[in-house]
């Protein structure tokens, strides 16, 4: 495990840069949620010489979205890994479903994988910090976090069932979401109406039935043969510096990168920091060489 907080490679670093220079690499994101569309990712700092595909988790009643959504990791692997470098880029829950298709690929594999918002196993890192947002959200939307909470708690607890009504339960997860955000600013706003639109509940209930991911998921980190990058905030609440330490220790090369006041959707916060040290790992994995630092 390594771990790495300096700044990542300038504007124009990085593959696809003058003659001769290696194809693009390609993409593969994995939104969160899970349910989450793929419009979530639309901000998310990537060159634009690279070539994006998403999956989706959605599912049929009953089914395990994480699993869908790895599934389809694998066949646009499989598909896309002739075309040059491949990098598979999860976000929240999405970062399980990334750690499953690496663990899983066979004779195409990624060059490499980044895990914004990354955990091994569902935590909260800061629960001082949590009551402190609770406490900090005024109206109508503080009112639905603090809901939210209570439901979410019951859910954990196996003593309650997701909300029938679809406009209740999704109140009820951007409301969440919202305590996540150090800041609760225009772009962090247009994020949760993104979510609000985009969500897919049956993707939601079907996770919510299952209550939690894999159980073995250190175990699937640990099959993982390719460099990893954890990205994570440093003030959001979920998943910020003890969950990026704890899944990098499950895997044999991976890279941490703590991103100072941001949230769970890191480049919220910080644009050009994320868009630095994603390029910086991007460039490593894709050939083989360490990149000029600006």
């Amino acid at each position: 495990m390594r771990r790495s907080s300096g700044p990542g490679v300038g504007p124009g670093a990085g593959p696809g840069a003058g003659p001769g220079a290696p194809a693009a690499p390609t993409a593969l994101l994995a939104p969160g949620g899970p349910g989450l569309g793929a419009e979530t990712l639309a901000e998310l700092p990537l060159p634009s010489t690279w070539r994006t595909a998403y999956a989706s988790s959605r599912c049929d009643p009953g089914g395990d979205p994480c699993a869908r959504q790895a599934d389809r990791l694998v066949e646009l692997l499989d598909r896309e890994g002739g075309a040059g470098p491949v990098v598979l880029v999860g976000h929240s829950a999405g970062v399980w479903a990334v750690l499953r298709a690496a663990a899983a690929a066979g004779a195409v594999r990624p060059a490499g994988i980044v895990l914004i918002s990354g955990q091994v196993r569902d935590r909260i890192d800061n629960p001082a910090l949590l009551e402190e947002r609770l406490r900090a959200l005024v109206g109508p939307l503080g009112e639905r976090a603090r809901a939210a909470q209570s439901a979410l708690s019951a859910l954990s607890a196996l003593s309650a069932d997701p909300p029938g009504d679809a406009a209740t339960l999704r109140g009820l997860l951007v409301a969440d979401l919202a305590v996540t955000f150090p800041v609760l600013g225009p772009r962090h706003r247009l994020f949760l109406e993104v979510c609000s639109r985009t969500w897919r509940l049956s993707a939601v209930r079907a996770f919510l039935a299952g209550r939690l991911p894999w159980p073995d998921l250190p175990e699937v980190a640990a099959r993982v043969a390719v460099p990893a990058l954890v990205l994570n905030g440093a003030e959001d609440p979920w998943s910020a510096e003890p969950s990026a330490l704890e899944l990098a220790a499950a895997m044999r090369d991976c890279a941490v990168e703590i991103v100072p006041g941001a949230g769970h959707v890191p480049w919220l916060d910080d644009l050009d920091g994320v868009r630095r040290r994603l390029a910086r790992f991007i460039h490593r994995v894709t050939t083989g060489r360490s990149a000029h630092v600006r």
